[in-house]
């Protein structure tokens, strides 16, 4: 039997396997078929990846964006705590430095309001563009399973 394999391999003849589905003579095609799945396939884990690491980076800016507005809260809450501690001004007469203390904490206060505005408008945006970036690889991603399934059929 070996020696049948043998000789017409010795001949330029491909031969093929008694179990093989597919024949000889449409083996290159195989190969490109093949060769096809396989570059289909890693693309699609590329986009898989890539899509995991758009939605790691979303969770972290969340957390990111949860750790600012606390820290600047915090931040609020002792500006307001300071400014409890002050007498007010009616009761104690006009006294230069603490009313530029009361001034500067008040100052303070609207600087912090700004900043909560802005960590808040650079995380929806930083979502925007993460969830349309994901969007686009997701889109990607469904396109290549489709046609993956359709050269398997």
């Amino acid at each position: 039997m070996q020696s049948e394999k043998g000789g017409a391999e010795r001949r330029g003849r491909p031969t093929s396997s008694p179990g093989s589905l597919v024949p000889a003579r449409d083996r290159g095609h195989q190969g490109e078929g093949d060769e096809l799945s396989g570059i289909l396939a890693e693309r699609i884990e590329n986009l898989r990846e890539a899509i995991e690491e758009l939605d790691d980076a979303m969770d972290r800016r969340k957390s990111l964006n949860r750790r600012f507005l606390d820290q600047i809260d915090e931040e609020m809450r002792e500006i307001h705590h300071q400014l409890g501690h002050l007498q007010p001004p009616w009761r104690m007469g006009f006294q230069p430095q603490v009313e530029f203390l009361r001034l500067s904490l008040h100052k303070s206060l609207t600087s912090r309001r700004k900043d909560t505005r802005t960590e808040e408008h650079d995380y929806w945006k930083d979502v925007v563009d993460l969830s349309k970036e994901r969007r686009k690889f997701l889109d990607e991603y469904k396109a290549l399973l489709s046609t993956r399934k359709r050269l398997v059929e």
